[in-house]
């Protein structure tokens, strides 16, 4: 049933499209009451083209309450979902401005892009792209992190806002602005200097219609004379507009959002409407060239095949690419904001939606003291296990030693902290019933490998790793966590070079957790350090592991 509908619209489309082009054509040949027919026609496809949206709204609204709280399982590819994280760093490396960030390793280390694939609730790619740096960048300052958290409270709280704001978002999607990113560094660079004959020739089309009421042969051999002009200027300028189409598609699509969004009744949540406003005022007649564009987004429709024709005969399209070019190059800077705030609101509702998800979370306790450290968790848990068994513990000043056998949990433990520590930092939010810790620079060293590219053995690699956290230590409190330090080398210089780079890193106000096999490890270390383990037992002939953490090698 559904089907025939389909087809029973599609049918009347085509039929409609006929009917503006018969309408036109019998008269200007025969009468003009025939453009009657075309007016008909034009409103019944406007009336089918209404009814498709409406479709199309219930079946986002369906899919968002489906989807509101659990995992998106989808294709993610990192090297696009990075981008604005990396075009931040280039700018700031640029200003010289230093922002201390999770590094390549460390996020790695922690399996980061299968956590960002269990938080990434988003619908567009701006928010993917922002979540993604605002978890690449943690935060040292509470009321930064408590404004976000009220922000993200706010649209969990109201789950309907939440998901209305997300229609837009999706219509947006993953598949827009991919290529934004070499725009907002170097601009669209087409010559615009024909773009005045272009104007002269579109206006010698409209006094051509006009003939056609006072003498219809001499309209008649105007128009097709025009004709003839535009449409090779129309066919040599469609290779030009296709080159750049998918950065104009990308740019209309996002401030298209923008107005979608201002239109939605937030009831006082503060989504920084004022300056996405701002923009959309300075923008507005760069969504109105850029609407006028065919980029195709639903493939060959009965009114898009219809808008080309008017397009190459009036050089309309033409004349507003170029028009358009001027003007998204001097708000370039506008336009990467407007995809800033856009991403933004994405990604907060994105945690909001997480966040209803999980079994339970709690707000930070972060302490801004630079003498010491401290971190204390009840039922810390990991994000991507279904059944975690949690962590409860409390380092005073003392870093901490873990022991126990391959596979009976030190690697899970560790990794627990870490992430929670940056998710404190970022989502303000731990996976535990408490949680208190000073403000951290994380850094890691868990998953070292030997580089054949770089010529370092496994050892060297370890070392330079090593180094990098040794490197920043400057007072600050650092949470560093390390797994099987020194594993590249023999047991001897292992044991005796580790409890030197141990006892040398938490003078420097380091906060560890090391995991290690070398139990000799466990008492020559500085007093500074607990020791805590997990354990393994033997039964029907196999190893059991209960994963829980125990005081004491």
């Amino acid at each position: 049933m559904e089907e025939l509908k389909v087809n029973m619209e599609s049918s009347i489309e085509y039929i409609s499209v006929f009917g503006i082009i018969g309408g036109i054509a019998l008269g200007i040949q025969l009468d003009y009451k025939f453009f009657m027919l075309s007016i008909v026609s034009l409103m019944l496809l406007l009336f089918i083209g209404r009814r498709k949206r409406r479709k199309i709204r219930k079946y986002y609204e369906k899919t968002l309450r489906n989807q509101w709280g659990r995992d998106h399982n989808i294709d993610r590819d990192f090297s696009i979902i990075s981008k604005l994280y990396e075009y931040m760093g280039s700018r700031n490396n640029e200003n010289g401005t230093y922002r201390f960030a999770i590094d390549d390793i460390t996020w790695r280390d922690l399996n980061m892009d299968s956590v960002f694939s269990k938080v990434d609730h988003t619908k567009s790619l701006a928010g993917a792209n922002y979540l993604y740096y605002i978890l690449r960048n943690p935060l040292f300052d509470e009321g930064e992190l408590r404004n976000r958290n009220d922000i993200v409270d706010a649209l969990l709280n109201n789950r309907d806002i939440s998901q209305v704001l997300q229609i837009p978002l999706m219509i947006l999607g993953r598949d827009s602005g991919k290529e934004l990113f070499i725009y907002f560094k170097d601009g669209v660079d087409t010559d615009t200097k024909y773009l005045t004959i272009y104007r002269i020739l579109s206006i010698l089309s409209y006094i051509s219609i006009g003939l056609l009421f006072w003498d219809r042969h001499i309209g008649f051999v105007a128009l097709i004379s025009v004709i003839m002009v535009n449409a090779i200027i129309y066919q040599t300028n469609k290779n030009r507009i296709y080159e750049e189409i998918e950065i104009f598609k990308a740019i209309g699509d996002l401030i298209g959002t923008g107005k979608s969004i201002l239109g939605i009744d937030t009831e006082g949540i503060d989504l920084e409407q004022a300056k996405i406003k701002d923009i959309l005022d300075r923008t507005k007649g760069i969504y109105r060239n850029i609407s006028i564009l065919n980029t195709n987004d639903g493939g060959n429709t009965e009114i898009q095949v219809l808008m080309d024709y008017i397009n190459m005969v009036t050089l309309r399209e033409t004349i507003a690419f170029y028009k358009t070019i001027d003007l998204i190059n001097e708000h370039r800077e506008d336009i990467f904001k407007l995809y800033r705030y856009l991403g933004k609101i994405d990604a907060y509702i994105s945690i909001a939606s997480y966040r209803d998800g999980i079994s339970f979370y709690t707000e930070p306790e972060l302490i801004d003291e630079e003498e010491g450290f401290y971190m204390k968790a009840d039922k810390l848990y990991h994000p991507l296990l279904e059944k975690p068994v949690p962590y409860s513990f409390k380092l005073d000043n003392k870093g901490a030693l873990v022991t126990g056998s391959n596979a009976s949990g030190k690697s899970t433990y560790l990794r627990t902290i870490g992430i929670n520590a940056l998710f404190s930092q970022t989502l303000y939010m731990a996976l535990a019933k408490n949680y208190n810790a000073n403000y951290f620079r994380l850094l890691t060293s868990i998953g070292t490998t030997d580089s054949i590219e770089e010529g370092d053995s496994y050892f060297m690699a370890e070392a330079k790793s090593l180094k990098r956290i040794i490197d920043i230590l400057d007072g600050v409190p650092v949470l560093c966590i390390l797994d099987e330090i020194f594993r590249g080398t023999n047991t001897a210089e292992r044991i005796s070079a580790a409890s030197q780079v141990l006892d040398y890193m938490i003078d420097g106000n380091c906060c560890i957790i090391a995991a290690t096999h070398d139990l000799e490890l466990t008492t020559m270390v500085d007093d500074r350090f607990i020791n805590c383990h997990f354990r393994e037992t033997i039964r029907d002939e196999d190893i059991k592991f209960d994963y829980i953490l125990r005081d004491g090698p």
